[in-house]
């Protein structure tokens, strides 16, 4: 079997899992986990948000299996940000966009047909020329999944903690809703197609 390779499509994911105390479900996964710098400036950026800083420092500290490439478009964010301009809502999707069809971005890290599968919890993601190697995975279907070949006892168990968060320093305003994703994402099979522990 062939490694996959994760690509974080959107933040999403990132707060999911963080607002459920559950960070370090990305790494029992033992793939390797790309996270655009615009998707990652975006959920790491602001130092005075507790999310931020523990996010920040999980991702820091664990590379690899997390890699940060560099776009065009991060790169213009941070610029923008050093201006005290307010960044663009969609720079996270142009930044993916770039980084999956350019010849220096997901090329740079797998071999033509190795497996992907994209993270996202943004329903408006949009794949385009979606080559047969590359795989849709919501978080929700990310817990399911990781429930079905035994690395968690409950996916719900999870599920409850981001949509109810109740650990220390999350409030209400961080609960996670997962009600738009559209249908035919969430395969429970789709990890098990892919990961074996």
């Amino acid at each position: 079997m062939r490694r996959c390779t994760i690509v974080m499509a959107d933040a999403g994911p990132l707060n999911s899992l963080w607002v459920a105390g559950r960070l370090d479900l990305l790494l029992a996964l033992s793939m390797p986990v790309v996270i655009v710098d615009a998707v990652y400036d975006e959920v790491t950026s602001d130092p005075r948000y507790l999310k931020d800083r523990e996010v920040k420092a999980f991702v820091d500290r664990n590379r690899p299996p997390f890699v940060i490439p560099a776009t065009d478009i991060g790169a213009g964010e941070r610029a923008r940000r050093a201006r005290a301009q307010k960044p663009k809502k969609n720079a996270g999707e142009l930044a993916i966009l770039d980084f999956m069809s350019s010849d220096d971005g997901l090329a740079a890290y797998v071999a033509p047909g190795d497996p992907v599968a994209i993270l996202f919890e943004d329903a408006a993601l949009r794949i385009f020329n979606k080559p047969p190697n590359l795989h849709l995975l919501s978080t929700i279907g990310m817990l399911h999944g990781l429930e079905r070949v035994g690395v968690i006892p409950s996916a719900e168990e999870i599920i409850l903690a981001m949509t109810r968060p109740t650990l220390p320093g999350r409030k209400r305003s961080d609960a996670r809703s997962f009600t738009d994703l559209p249908g035919g994402i969430d395969e429970p099979a789709a990890i098990g197609s892919f990961w074996t522990p």
